[in-house]
């Protein structure tokens, strides 16, 4: 949890909250899905984060692309709002986070970074059908949006 969360636990208590996040589908020109390994973990997900206060979603969705992978997007699509009880994290100290996942598309992907396909890194495409493990966030949603990204 970070310092924000933190400071305004003290105020609202252990309590629920709904958190607004925006996740991205990147596709290549195959029709492989981008995803990244989670640090310090065996799975997979999308690029995906919380809004900033002040921020849109879909400009939250071009900061955590850029931030997590590199990548910039010519234009974001909103493809989906997802939200559920699948989509909740609870903290070891009881709180519990509900989220709201704008899922974006992203259009017209650039990048400085060129990585050969055989390197050995924590970003790469995926055939749809052949997804490795994937976090529990990711997982649902893909398989929720499936045939919208198709």
């Amino acid at each position: 949890m970070n310092l924000y969360h933190r400071d305004i636990r003290q105020y609202i208590g252990k309590r629920s909250m709904i958190r607004v996040k925006a996740a991205v589908i990147a596709l290549n020109e195959s029709g492989e899905i981008l995803l990244l390994k989670r640090q310090a973990k065996d799975v997979w997900g999308l690029p995906i984060g919380k809004l900033k206060p002040g921020e849109s979603m879909e400009d939250a969705a071009a900061r955590e692309l850029w931030e997590e992978s590199g990548l910039t997007a010519d234009a974001m699509r909103l493809i989906n709002l997802i939200s559920g009880p699948q989509y909740m994290k609870k903290y070891r100290n009881g709180d519990e986070e509900y989220y709201v996942i704008g899922v974006y598309s992203a259009s017209g992907l650039r990048s400085a970074i060129d990585l050969p396909p055989e390197s050995d890194v924590s970003l790469k495409y995926f055939d749809l059908d052949l997804l490795p493990p994937m976090d529990s966030v990711t997982g649902p949603l893909i398989d929720m949006i499936r045939c919208q990204i198709r």
